[in-house]
């Protein structure tokens, strides 16, 4: 089934973004874009998106307000002029809890520069966010600054769609890439120091692919820790650190995601949904979509 999935925002909000193969399959998402040309430009206000990861590489540039952020391990706080960077496989997460933001987000395929397996190779950065506040020395303002106003150039391209924009993107993204492989402190990957944490991003991809194709069961902490080999204690931590959520919350937000999805493009009943969804009463699930929401499933309709 082809269509568009929904972001959510504070308020009455939502985009569109560019389509995707199953709108309700977000967390492993296999993009396309809206033409032959894998690249897309989006503003959003106060998104809100769960743990997701992809091959396309997802640059990020916060224009006003604070949003809280995390690509694997790493959280931070991203304030106006700061960076993220989400490399191919990348296990990243946006949330707007407490705060409000306008943000740009820059996604293509690594196809586009010449790494149609994914960039960078055998190399990673040392951290993907650049902060604003803790660029000081004069080289490394003016390097901020171009890949900043590289970002800018490339939403200008994208939206006025002049002459041979298409070859301009191309040449803004390789030099955009190459900044970043100068300039920004990357790690070399050792397969065998490193094993540990590529097991465990792969484990967590796993784990979250799991949770989208059986949050319509009953499927508890026990269960997804046994599928990711884990102690339950263990499990729980590994799990929050990485998608910014504990277990419960990141499945109860799964399963409203998609109840509101059905509720928007269908006309099945509440109780249907609520059913259809994992959740086993329909007061529950009143309540943990308006926790959630903030706004009851009968106002949808």
């Amino acid at each position: 089934m082809n269509g568009h999935f929904l972001l959510s925002f504070k308020g009455e909000h939502k985009i569109q973004i560019a389509s995707i193969g199953d709108p309700m399959k977000a967390f492993h998402e296999n993009r396309t874009y809206h033409s032959t040309f894998p690249f897309t430009v989006i503003l959003s206000d106060n998104i809100d998106f769960l743990a997701h990861w992809h091959n396309d590489l997802e640059l990020v540039y916060v224009f006003e307000g604070a949003i809280r952020m995390g690509i694997n391990s790493e959280t931070r706080v991203l304030e106006a002029g700061d960076i993220a960077i989400c490399s191919s496989g990348d296990i990243h997460y946006y949330d707007s809890k407490d705060s409000t933001s306008k943000i740009m987000m820059v996604i293509f395929n690594p196809s586009l520069i010449g790494f149609p397996g994914g960039w960078p190779l055998k190399v990673k950065l040392t951290s993907p966010f650049i902060v604003k506040s803790l660029v000081t020395k004069v080289d490394e303002v003016a390097i901020n600054n171009r890949l900043s106003a590289i970002m800018q150039e490339l939403m200008r391209e994208y939206n006025q769609k002049l002459e041979h924009h298409e070859q301009i993107i191309i040449g803004l993204l390789h030099e955009l890439s190459g900044l970043i492989l100068r300039h920004i402190p990357l790690d070399k990957i050792n397969p065998q120091k490193d094993k540990r944490r590529i097991t465990n991003m792969k484990i967590m991809q796993e784990v979250l692919e799991y949770l989208d194709d059986n949050y319509m069961h009953a499927i508890t902490l026990a269960d997804a820790a046994h599928q990711a080999n884990m102690s339950l204690f263990y499990f729980s931590r590994f799990f929050k650190s990485i998608s910014g959520k504990s277990y419960i919350a990141y499945l109860s937000n799964i399963r409203i995601n998609q109840a509101e999805q059905l509720l928007l493009t269908t006309d099945k009943t509440i109780l249907d949904i609520a059913l259809e969804c994992g959740f086993t009463n329909i007061r529950t699930f009143n309540r943990v979509f308006k926790q959630i929401k903030q706004r009851t499933p009968s106002e949808l309709r």
